[in-house]
């Protein structure tokens, strides 16, 4: 039986996408490996790993020393040919990028494997630009990515299950104890100290109710600022993110491939303050395609003060129906207007390749 072995780690914008495919490889009941990091998020997460996976010693290299790059360089050929020990002929390759990708991505090349990679942001990673020189299909999230590959299907982005269930807001609110208006903020997988900075003065400022998702290494400075302010709740991490986006009314956030198709899903309106520092400033490019939908507003972090943050607000809390409509329509659908599991469509196609 063939096995379909999956790779993509180091941050949880790789690693979450890749693990949400492999669980629909599972209900298929089709054989499945996991390819991660030792030194990525997944290290952290082995227990949310639904299937075999084997961690590699690999790190990245953009942005690092002569020295450092060279290493990262060695590692990685070091894994492929761990690879090659550890898995059977009969196999196809999926991506989902980040510099795990890269060893499954050689040895894919190496035996004539199929490969097929997943974009998730719209300006692709140096991963994905090298694999998908041999890549039978580049799975895509935006429409922008498109112009990068020369075999680009569109299919949204691997979605966590929570996200396609059915609340009712008014009991969500009861469950959390939240009211109306509130205010998520949140920073990715790791936080953002600019963002928990300023959500600390707009809440002092301000009567909004607000959930901060600190990151890990934030959490205690940011619940000691926040202990003498009623209207705000701090948590380090969450795994109910699917319900903290159906019951608050605005999101601040980065704006991380995966995080902008659950709000999407999920119809929250946002003010998008990009990473600055991402790779080829992808987060603002992702933002910028959400704005131009009319379901978000886009604030620099160079940019970001409590004046334009209070502007911005006020103009989605204004007009929050249509702010939510507008973000609703990045998700992709079917003729009848029923969502397409981003999972399912990308397995249809590598189902059909021989």
């Amino acid at each position: 039986m063939e096995t379909i072995v999956v790779s993509g780690g180091g941050t949880g914008g790789h690693f979450f996408p890749a693990i949400s495919f492999i669980n629909i490889l599972n209900k298929c009941n089709i054989k499945s490996i996991y390819i991660g990091s030792k030194n990525g998020i997944e290290s952290r997460l082995t227990n949310q790993i639904p299937t075999d996976y084997t961690l590699l010693d690999t790190k990245g290299f953009v942005g690092k020393s002569l020295k450092a790059k060279i290493s990262s360089i060695y590692n990685i050929l070091k894994a492929t040919k761990e690879l090659n020990s550890n898995i059977d002929n009969d196999f196809k390759s999926v991506v989902f990028g980040g510099y795990v990708s890269l060893p499954l991505g050689f040895l894919s090349f190496l035996k004539k494997k199929n490969l097929f990679i997943h974009e998730q942001n719209t300006i692709p990673s140096l991963t994905n630009r090298v694999l998908s020189k041999k890549a039978k299909i580049c799975f895509t999230t935006f429409n922008y990515t498109s112009k990068f590959f020369k075999d680009a299907i569109r299919v949204g982005i691997p979605i966590r299950e929570g996200f396609l269930m059915d609340f009712d807001k008014k009991e969500l609110q009861k469950e959390l104890n939240i009211k109306s208006p509130c205010i998520l903020v949140m920073g990715g997988s790791q936080g953002a100290k600019a963002l928990n900075d300023v959500a600390l003065e707009l809440f002092n400022k301000t009567n909004y109710q607000g959930i901060i998702i600190t990151g890990e290494k934030n959490h205690d400075e940011i619940s000691k600022k926040a202990k003498y302010l009623s209207n705000i709740k701090t948590i380090p991490f969450t795994n109910n993110m699917h319900k903290l986006m159906r019951v608050c009314d605005v999101a601040i956030s980065r704006s991380g491939a995966s995080t902008i198709y659950e709000l999407a899903l999920s119809g929250l309106p946002s003010i998008f303050v990009p990473y600055p520092y991402a790779a080829y400033n992808h987060q603002y490019f992702n933002a910028k395609e959400i704005e131009e939908l009319g379901g978000a507003i886009t604030i620099n972090q160079d940019e970001l003060s409590i004046e334009l943050l209070l502007k911005a607000l006020d103009k989605i809390l204004e007009g929050k129906e249509v702010f939510s409509k507008s973000i609703k329509n990045f998700v992709i659908k079917d003729e009848k207007g029923d969502i397409i599991l981003p999972q399912e469509y990308m397995l249809k196609f590598i189902e059909g390749v021989l």
